[in-house]
């Protein structure tokens, strides 16, 4: 008996200890825990992003999949920090400096100020100039972009008026292609007001991403890829100017009835002024000379001298 006393005082010590121990473990638990589930139903009960919102540096991410692509989020306002840079934020939102500095107007990519509200898309594109008459379903047949995700990125109700600016999201020069192939095969002009493209047909100049468009200050479209991406003639012609001039080193060809292309931005230069070429043939390499921020074709056609909207005569 002595020895169970003895040993039972000890024995019950000991569970008093485990059972007080457990109790604290329990009453710690649920303060371990309340923070990520808070931090949840925060982020769960937080208003979606729109534009003229503050986005967090985990929100500058391009879509991880083809299915997110396609249901873009809005533009979004990102107050700049130190030691932001325009690359840095270009790189973390997957989108090119060259679309950043577009949007955002800015007069050079070599620095922005801490505290500075940059607009930033989800995905590579172009702001353009919206005049009052126009509509959205014919700015979204111009540019072959769909209308509900010309509402989804530019935060627009269905009976929202439109801006005085609009965001057109990119697209890979192959897709314009496609999409421009099977509104032929279909029997429909991709723009009916005119007729010019089933008369002149220009080739592709080169593949990558359209990061800019055609639009009122912009007098053609910035096709982005790799320094070095072949570029080629659009059409048969001469060869006017081959070198250094306002679009860095740049190729203008005459066609020989009343339409000239231009390939600016080249990091060098595969033909001489005064030199027939083909359709098709190796011109020059992509580069990011005169004032570019980035690896680029612009391309421009004119036709007597005024430019052209190179989507309505591309094949």
């Amino acid at each position: 008996m002595r020895k169970g006393r003895a040993w039972g005082i000890p024995r019950l010590a000991t569970h008093g200890w485990a059972l007080a121990l457990a109790l604290l473990v329990l009453g710690l638990a649920p303060l371990g825990f309340r923070h990520p589930i808070a931090d949840a139903q925060a982020t769960a009960a937080s208003p979606g992003l729109a534009v003229k919102t503050d986005i967090a540096d985990a929100t500058l991410r391009p879509p991880s999949s083809t299915a997110q692509a396609g249901q873009l989020p809005p533009l979004v306002h990102y107050r700049v920090k130190n030691r932001d840079t325009v690359e840095s934020i270009a790189a973390r939102a997957g989108i090119s400096v060259d679309t950043l500095v577009q949007i955002n107007r800015l007069p050079s990519a070599a620095f922005v100020d801490p505290g500075q509200r940059l607009i930033v898309p989800p995905t590579d594109g172009t702001m353009i100039h919206v005049d009052p008459d126009q509509s959205l379903d014919v700015l979204a047949e111009t540019f072959r972009v769909d209308i509900p995700t010309l509402r989804a990125v530019n935060g627009l109700a269905p009976d929202a008026k439109l801006p005085s600016e609009l965001f057109i999201p990119a697209m890979r020069t192959e897709d314009v292609a496609r999409a421009a192939a099977t509104s032929e095969a279909g029997g429909a002009s991709p723009n009916p007001t005119l007729g010019r493209e089933h008369l002149i047909r220009f080739a592709w100049p080169t593949k990558g991403i359209i990061t800019q468009d055609f639009w009122q200050f912009h007098p053609g479209i910035d096709i982005a890829n790799d320094e070095g991406t072949p570029e080629l003639a659009a059409d048969a012609g001469q060869v006017v100017f081959a070198g250094w001039g306002d679009y860095g080193i740049y190729v203008e060809i005459d066609h020989g009835n009343g339409f000239h292309t231009v390939y600016g931005h080249m990091s060098r230069v595969l033909v001489a002024t005064g030199q027939m070429v083909k359709q098709g043939q190796l011109i020059g390499l992509m580069g990011a000379t005169g004032r570019s921020t980035g690896p680029h074709l612009h391309f421009e056609i004119r036709f007597q001298g005024v430019p052209q909207n190179p989507l309505d005569l591309l094949s």
